[in-house]
């Protein structure tokens, strides 16, 4: 199965884009996770925590990123068997089985970029478009989006006030059509100087699928070894 285009435009614009004032809240964001000194140093990070999913339940997953573009999520629910994804860049497997190119790959790609924020954005602020203000339960948000590559792409709603980065929007092509997945982040802390959000809640076509809350956060210099293997 071939990579299939992410929406083009995630626009909530309201006038037109503006890409210097997209880059100074995107710069903004940088200096309040840690700068770009602080995120550069520590390329790895892993993470535990639980996972509460509507479908399967309650478990206990465990998360190790590696910019650029490389995941491992390991998810053990209580009384039937797990999860296992791996992204190693340009490949990626699923419980054993190889899915580089379908849409769990894309699915991959996608959370490693959400783990990489902002420094995702500011890599790709050559691309980078002005959504304008959005208003989330009364916060008001500046949307801003960029290029993934691969027909990828992501929409960041970032508090230009704090700098964090409250929601990520994606689309990936389904059976039925696009399927728009949201994830808010919040319980942000400081990890090594670096912001981290301790709380993801995820959303499906607008429809609550989903939270994980973490424990604990290690930032490396690198990954563990083998952790991008199968």
């Amino acid at each position: 199965m071939t990579l299939v285009p992410l929406l083009a435009a995630l626009s909530l614009a309201a006038g037109p884009s503006s890409p210097r004032s997209a880059q100074a809240l995107v710069e903004r964001s940088v200096e309040a996770y840690g700068g770009r000194s602080a995120l550069a140093r520590f390329p790895a990070m892993v993470e535990e925590g639980v996972v509460t999913s509507a479908m399967r339940g309650r478990g206990k997953v465990t998360r190790i990123f590696e910019r650029p573009r490389r995941l491992r999520v390991s998810i053990a629910y209580g009384g039937e068997r797990g999860e296992l994804r791996v992204l190693d860049r340009e490949r990626g497997w699923r419980d054993g089985e190889e899915v580089s190119g379908a849409p769990p790959y894309l699915a991959m790609v996608l959370q490693a970029a959400r783990l990489d924020l902002p420094l995702v954005l500011l890599e790709g602020k050559q691309g980078l478009v002005d959504e304008g203000p959005v208003e989330r339960a009364g916060a008001k948000l500046r949307a801003v989006s960029v290029s993934l590559g691969d027909g990828l792409g992501l929409r960041a709603e970032i508090d230009p006030a704090s700098g964090e980065v409250r929601r990520v929007v994606t689309r990936l092509a389904g059976p039925g059509g696009a399927v728009e997945f949201a994830t808010e982040f919040g319980d942000f802390r400081k990890v090594s100087g670096v912001l981290v959000p301790f709380r993801e809640t995820n959303f499906a076509q607008g429809q609550r699928t989903g939270e994980t809350v973490l424990s604990s956060v290690e930032l490396l210099r690198e990954a563990p070894a083998g952790a991008f293997r199968p």
